[in-house]
């Protein structure tokens, strides 16, 4: 769901109305006067991002950024923006619905919203009983939510009230803090209720969605009808829209689509911009980066982290390169429920050892040429934040292969580098090898990596090498990524996984304003396919929710500590390569939001 040395800072992001351009003006490198009225641009999608999702109530394995940035917010708008060019703050101007009000009394905090006056493309006016149809739909499938996590949105709503046609009241079970609750409200998306109020595609549309029977009918159609992607510009329910623009080809099998743009659109949108947007998806870094070298195949693609040796020949060819930082962090999930591997990973001084051995300072510099930087915990480095403890700045667990083979022998186990280390003290003293693992265990373990872009399997192999020196055999299976990701779920079995590498990991968007780790870590989550389960860590991520701030430091420097992932090198989003000639693609989004309808080309 993510990709500049964090050398380029930002200001901090604080959770407060940013008061954002419109992405509408052109950048820079022109002028409006310059401007190029129509055309194509062209958008390349890595080795295996390939959107397949197109209904906005997203599951865990569906929540990628090509589905959600790339694709459903070009086509469906959240209640709330957030992001814009070099920035990760609420993005009023983009927002359907004006800045919320929050109130709190009697140990309860509420939130009034009253929404702008946009439409549907097929007419009719986006309003509260929109916003209350995807409310109800997903608390009555909130387990199939990518976002849900036990306790939070919407479990923690004890009144949701339409007062008008375009007023919501939001009720909420705790005195929170404002900065946290934009991550629940942020999640609200409106969907056309007098189209997609169905439980069938001859059915009439009718007020299913009041009933928790009905809601879970009109889910389960349309869930149906998303995962026919065959149908998807034709079928008349994605038809109907309110983002920038609305789909007019798409191949499944690859996710190659084309868009044009709705002329109903409502936000902002530039006049002169670019009429249509393709993604163009790739089956290898090579293959991408072939075509910019042709220097007429793509408008924005990126240089692979392979060929950053070559970036003059992609400039030579009429292209910009600019980095592309994400607000995100990367990461290994581990399964800890795993039969075979989960009782092992369950013991922290394990993954300690792991993490002695992953060396993220020399991934930047040879594997990302330094478009990129170390992870050490849950909060993301870059862009700077005020949500980065000064704890996180620094290594926990510095690269020390001696330190590792130390913890481990410490532990019970007979350490052979270059060989599989084996458990050869089992029990529950503070020297053995801890709950679960029995006399013999191997210290041995599958981990699933997305093929098709090169970083990705030199960071594997690097991560081989370094762990066998401490007698930790890894095999390596390469997938594409929507395979990898698409197992990142809860799974007992033996056949389940055991480690998974998709090259980059959690990013705080598109839906997020707090870096908070509910989605991620919290016992239960839909996110949290590992499995780690703390109380400590959900006692202090629930004191986040209350305390903002002041509560941040300790959630994520425990959380740090803890090692529940494997922390990995985070590399930019991409290394953009953007044709000289389109101008408005920058600066980024680092909530890796894109913006082509304030696109346009240049004469010349």
């Amino acid at each position: 769901m993510k990709r500049l040395t964090r050398t380029k800072v930002l200001a901090s992001i604080l959770l407060v109305v940013s008061l954002l351009a419109a992405c509408s003006s052109s950048s820079s490198s022109g002028t409006k006067s310059s401007a190029v009225s129509g055309g194509t641009a062209t958008f390349a999608l890595a080795a295996g991002n390939v959107p397949d999702w197109i209904l906005p109530l997203v599951t865990a394995a569906n929540a990628t950024t090509p589905n959600i940035s790339f694709f459903q917010f070009l086509l469906y708008r959240p209640l709330f923006w957030f992001g814009g060019p070099g920035s990760a703050g609420l993005n009023e101007s983009q927002s359907i619905a004006n800045t919320p009000t929050f109130t709190t009394s009697n140990g309860k905090t509420t939130a009034n919203i009253t929404l702008k006056h946009y439409v549907w493309s097929d007419g009719k006016p986006v309003t509260a009983r929109d916003v209350q149809f995807w409310y109800n739909l997903l608390t009555a499938e909130k387990a199939n939510w990518w976002d849900y996590s036990p306790g939070g949105f919407p479990d923690n709503v004890v009144r949701f009230s339409v007062n008008g046609p375009y007023q919501i009241t939001i009720e909420f079970n705790g005195p929170y803090s404002g900065a946290w609750l934009y991550n629940e409200l942020a999640q609200l998306v409106p969907l056309p209720q007098q189209s997609w109020d169905r439980t069938s595609a001859t059915g009439p549309v009718g007020n299913y969605d009041l009933t928790t029977s009905g809601a879970r009918a009109v889910y389960n159609f349309l869930a149906a009808q998303n995962k026919d992607l065959a149908t998807y510009t034709t079928n008349p329910l994605w038809k109907v829209v309110d983002g920038p623009w609305h789909l007019t080809s798409f191949t499944p099998s690859t996710g190659a689509s084309t868009f044009a743009r709705n002329a109903t659109f409502s936000g902002p949108n530039a006049k002169n911009g670019v009429h249509k947007l393709q993604l163009v998806p790739f089956t290898s870094d090579a293959a991408e980066f072939n075509s910019l070298l042709s220097g007429s195949g793509l408008s924005y693609g990126y240089v692979p982290f392979s060929d950053i040796a070559a970036i003059s020949r992609v400039t030579s060819a009429g292209y910009k390169v600019v980095p592309w930082v994400d607000w995100a962090f990367n990461y290994i999930p581990l399964n800890f429920n795993q039969p075979a591997t989960g009782p092992i990973f369950r013991q922290l001084y394990v993954r300690q050892a792991l993490q002695h051995l992953i060396n993220e300072t020399e991934i930047t510099r040879s594997v990302f040429h330094g478009y990129g930087v170390p992870d050490y915990g849950p909060v993301p480095g870059a862009p700077a934040s005020v949500y980065l403890s000064r704890q996180q700045t620094s290594d926990p667990y510095p690269f020390d292969p001696a330190a590792a083979r130390t913890l481990l022998a410490d532990h019970g186990w007979t350490v052979r580098p270059s060989g599989t280390s084996t458990c050869s003290r089992p029990g529950t003293a503070a020297n053995a090898c801890g709950p679960g693992v029995p006399a013999g265990a191997k210290l041995a373990f599958t981990l699933q990596y997305a093929s098709g872009q090169t970083q990705v399997s030199e960071e594997a192999a690097s991560l081989q090498t370094a762990f066998a020196s401490a007698g930790i055999t890894i095999a390596l299976k390469a997938a594409p990524m929507s395979a990898v990701s698409g197992q990142w779920a809860s799974c007992s079995q033996s056949s389940c996984w055991q480690a998974l590498f998709w090259g980059n990991g959690w990013g705080f968007y598109p839906m997020f304003a707090e870096p908070a780790g509910d989605e991620i870590f919290a016992s239960g989550a839909a996110a949290n396919g590992g499995g780690y389960s703390s109380a400590e860590a959900d006692s202090l991520m629930t004191a986040v929710h209350t305390q903002g701030l002041n509560a941040f430091d300790k959630y994520e420097n425990y959380i740090s500590a803890q090692v529940p992932v494997l922390w990995m090198a985070s590399p930019d989003y991409f290394v953009s390569a953007i044709k000289s000639n389109l101008a408005g693609a920058t600066p980024t989004d680092p909530l890796l939001n894109i913006y082509p309808q304030s696109w346009h080309f240049l004469k010349g």
